[in-house]
């Protein structure tokens, strides 16, 4: 014990089957396969998988000390949590900062895969180790969603840390969405409302009368190269038509980062490109991915313009989507952050999602903490608010991706 923290950890009780802790500090040291299956046993998500997570650190990992935290009973691993330490400078506030592996730059929100049995201890251990023997000021616990598990463990673990730890809830409400899939497309159809079916029936049917109509799924190797570049040419020009640049242009690093995140996911075939094709070309496609029964909507894209527009691809290519993700008996789909309407009427759930920081009371690390969260949310809205989403498009200069530093700092 140091600068009069409590050590967490011992605040504990212990569980009736041993739980031992180890960090490891490169992803080539765990076996992948024994990591998913972690993963899946804990009905956890694919943005904590091993491949997403092991990519995501190739791309945006430079400067930052992993620590991947392991715990196992008898051997066999049943928890894990894959965290980074970076130092990070707001203005004149320099603190080390601890988060999620995937935490930033590639819009994910996932549970960390913990057993609920002893999520408490795990969470308490973390939090020591990484506030006391690293000496971190803070602890970035987010995104998860709106429904994680271990949320309540991660409050009891600080409430028993004596005051060495301060749980602090992220003041901004994120929403996410998800779709609960039945088990057919036709009970699908018929959850919707009456004036959704006439919508989709209608412009399905004008689609089908004007037009040679069929659809496509990519998930193969040999294929997926081909596949990101049409769904990229959609999506830029689409979004180019409204004055802005898109996912690949907005976020940093993103066509690589996709780029690889294509070629691993398809060869083990997580990868899902549902295409929307008339007349040979395809007009909408849908970029998602599937893992252990449930899909990862990433990004839509579209054909704008005359006659595209009058019949509603986008919702005709979500729908379609949601056709052949029942047909490979997925049971839901995650549709990711932010509010839209088109979803809800779609018959998405949504939720807000959790987001929590634990912050160290050693010294001035409190206060220095409290003056960094500050900053970071006059800088959220100064220049993402105001200037990225309402003023940016009208300037003469050239418009560029989101600022690092911004991407950087936001908890």
């Amino acid at each position: 014990m140091s600068g009069g923290v409590v050590n967490i950890a011992d605040t504990i009780p212990a569980e009736p089957a041993a739980i031992a802790m180890s960090v490891a500090e490169r992803f080539e040291d765990i076996d992948p396969r024994e990591w998913d299956d972690c993963v899946a046993a804990r009905a956890g998500s694919l943005y904590v998988t091993h491949d997403w997570l092991s990519i995501w650190w190739r791309h945006y990992g430079r400067g930052r000390a992993l620590r991947i935290f392991l715990f196992r009973q008898a051997g066999r691993l049943v928890g894990l949590a894959p965290m980074f330490i970076e130092r990070v400078r707001l203005g004149p506030v320099s603190i080390r900062l601890a988060k999620r592996v995937g935490a930033d730059f590639a819009l994910t929100m996932f549970a960390l895969p913990l057993d609920p049995r002893f999520a408490d201890l795990a969470y308490a251990k973390i939090i020591a180790t990484l506030i006391e023997e690293e000496r971190c000021a803070a602890v970035w616990f987010g995104f998860a969603p709106g429904d994680d598990p271990t949320a309540v463990a991660l409050q009891r673990a600080c409430a028993l840390s004596q005051g060495g730890a301060v749980l602090t809830e992220a003041r901004e409400q994120v929403p996410h969405m998800r779709f609960a899939l039945p088990p057919t497309f036709a009970a699908y159809l018929a959850g919707l409302d009456k004036r959704q079916r006439q919508i989709y029936t209608r412009s399905r049917k004008q689609l089908e009368k004007d037009h040679d109509v069929s659809t496509a799924v990519v998930s193969v190797p040999e294929a997926a190269s081909d596949a990101l570049a049409r769904f990229r040419a959609l999506h830029d020009a689409q979004w180019q038509a409204e004055g802005k640049l898109g996912h690949f242009g907005d976020w940093p690093g993103a066509a690589a980062f996709n780029a690889d995140l294509v070629a691993a996911m398809a060869r083990c075939g997580r990868l899902r490109f549902v295409d929307l094709i008339a007349d040979g070309a395809v007009v909408s496609s849908q970029y998602a991915f599937v893992f252990d029964g449930c899909c990862y909507w990433r990004l839509p894209a579209r054909a704008i313009g005359s006659p595209w527009d009058r019949l509603g691809l986008g919702r005709l290519s979500l729908i379609q989507l949601i056709e052949c993700m029942i047909g490979e008996g997925v049971v839901r789909i995650e549709a990711g952050m932010g509010h839209y309407d088109y979803k809800r009427q779609l018959g998405a759930e949504e939720l807000i999602c959790k987001s929590a920081v634990v912050v160290s009371t050693r010294g001035g690390d409190a206060r220095r903490m409290r003056l960094f969260l500050m900053m970071s949310q006059a800088l959220h809205l100064l220049y993402y608010r105001i200037w990225f989403l309402r003023l940016a498009r009208f300037s003469p200069l050239r418009r560029g991706p989101l600022w690092r530093t911004w991407v950087r700092m936001r908890l």
